[in-house]
């Protein structure tokens, strides 16, 4: 399920997410899941086949973002992100999981930045953001805040974002790992020098080999952010959506 760029701002109080049901693979793809699987293990062993949020739907109206969502698995997205998927399954879905990526902006107007660790299992060694892979709750309702903020406390130990200031600003279809993300730009309360120092004692930096912070006129800059380093595509999306939100909102 591929679509165009969709820039917006829209308050995360103004995001309805609902998961309903399961994604099934279809039963060539399934065979395929469980076979890809071991191998997948054979080279990541510490891999989980955690349970994952799929878009199945989405629509923008009246200053709103509906989200309608089923639970898939890990396992599926890995068998149907390649590149060649469609051409080889005309008549199967993706697992399609959601992405988050979280543009963290600190009281003191500095955007945390990371360089991914040469291990990691995407993207080795660019520079990215903040993120992960929204989940499934409990409840058929999902608040994608609540999955931004666990994505924050996981990987830079912060949990003082303000609900109030926090805004999705544009969903976009990863070519590269063939799945939809949804970005969302988030302010926390402390300053980049407390939260680089306190992101020692986060639960998973084990993708990050490298944390800093970079003022945010700097990201915003097409040139003025580390121009030969290599970015993901996440990265170079966020900062299209950033420019066009600072655009019409604020003036920096």
């Amino acid at each position: 399920m591929t679509f165009a760029d969709q820039a917006f701002t829209i308050s995360v109080d103004h995001i309805h997410c609902r998961c309903a049901g399961t994604f099934r693979l279809s039963e060539p793809v399934e065979a395929l899941r469980r076979a890809g699987w071991d191998r997948f293990l054979e080279r990541h062993p510490t891999a989980f086949d955690g349970q994952l949020l799929r878009l199945a739907e989405h629509r923008t109206e009246n200053g709103g973002l509906t989200i309608m969502a089923q639970s898939t698995s890990f396992s599926a997205y890995v068998v149907t992100r390649h590149a060649g998927f469609a051409a080889e399954h005309p008549d199967a879905e993706r697992s399609d999981p959601l992405g988050l990526t979280i543009i963290l902006v600190t009281a003191d107007q500095q955007v945390i930045v990371t360089k991914r660790s040469l291990t990691a299992e995407q993207n080795p060694g660019a520079l990215y953001l903040i993120g992960g892979y929204a989940e499934p709750g409990a409840s058929e309702e999902v608040d994608l805040f609540d999955e931004a903020a666990r994505e924050l406390a996981e990987e830079v130990a912060v949990t003082d974002i303000d609900r109030s200031t926090a805004f999705a600003i544009g969903l976009a279809y990863d070519p590269v790992h063939c799945h939809p993300e949804l970005f969302i730009l988030a302010s926390s309360r402390s300053t980049s020098a407390a939260i680089l120092d306190g992101a020692h004692h986060a639960p998973d930096r084990n993708e990050a080999a490298e944390l800093f912070a970079s003022p945010l006129s700097d990201i915003l800059n097409d040139d003025g952010f580390l121009p030969n380093a290599p970015k993901t595509w996440s990265f170079l999306k966020a900062r299209s959506f950033l420019q066009r939100h600072f655009r019409q909102h604020h003036a920096l």
